[in-house]
């Protein structure tokens, strides 16, 4: 489903945690020099692809895991993403009732310019997890919310697993950047997801991937500056 009730996207974040712990993993074995990777790979339960984009930054200390995961979890209050241009403005707001669900968890509304004419709006629950001392997590979802609009712009989903891993090993910080989203709204209703895909299996992705790429370079720099 493109959107949950809040409690049902609450009720998912365990298994959202688990898929994005695996990916990370998996790449963290593989991929320790310093550098950007961006991997596709299809999802068979959203039916579209997920992309994963590894970031590994040599030479940070473990405590810069808290400060990415508090920036990225309010990230919707900055006026500007330092490793993400196409941020334009967002709110945050507490969940409308407590939840004894593991980690930190609010909501957002962000507005991004793509360059595809109009505006495109998130309305997503932001989950914080403390996985262990070496590995911090943010965790986003599509959720119904109350939040009134506030630009003009087009309503585009996050769908699972997406989120930001970041973690501390001998070869230093990893950013794992996951994300499952089944297009942009070029087109109408199902036709979107048909086109996406469609680019992304024959290889006709490179501005898309371009711009996970240009993002983790940003990125890198970034985070130098904490």
């Amino acid at each position: 489903m493109n959107e949950l009730s809040i409690i049902d996207a609450l009720q998912e974040l365990e298994t959202t945690l688990l898929q994005l712990g695996r990916l990370a993993d998996a790449l963290q074995v593989s991929e320790v020099q310093p550098g950007v990777t961006c991997h596709a790979v299809w999802n068979a339960q959203a039916q579209t692809y997920t992309y994963h984009t590894h970031v590994v930054v040599p030479g940070m200390k473990p405590s810069i895991l808290t400060q990415l995961s508090d920036l990225f979890f309010n990230a919707y209050t900055l006026q500007q993403h330092g490793w993400y241009s196409q941020f334009v403005s967002g709110v945050m707001a507490p969940l409308p009732a407590s939840t004894n669900i593991q980690g930190e968890h609010q909501l957002g509304q962000g507005y991004f310019d793509f360059g595809v004419g109009a505006l495109r709006r998130y309305h997503l629950l932001f989950s914080k997890i403390v996985i262990d001392q070496n590995t911090h997590a943010v965790v986003l979802r599509s959720v119904h919310e109350n939040m009134p609009v506030l630009k003009p712009s087009k309503q585009v989903y996050i769908l699972p697993p997406t989120g930001d891993v970041f973690s501390i090993d001998h070869a230093g910080l990893h950013w794992h950047h996951i994300c499952t989203t089944s297009g942009v709204r070029l087109l109408p209703g199902v036709l979107d997801r048909w086109l996406m895909n469609a680019l992304r299996a024959t290889g006709l992705d490179g501005k898309e991937r371009e711009t996970y790429t240009t993002e983790a370079e940003a990125f890198i720099q970034f985070v130098k500056t904490l």
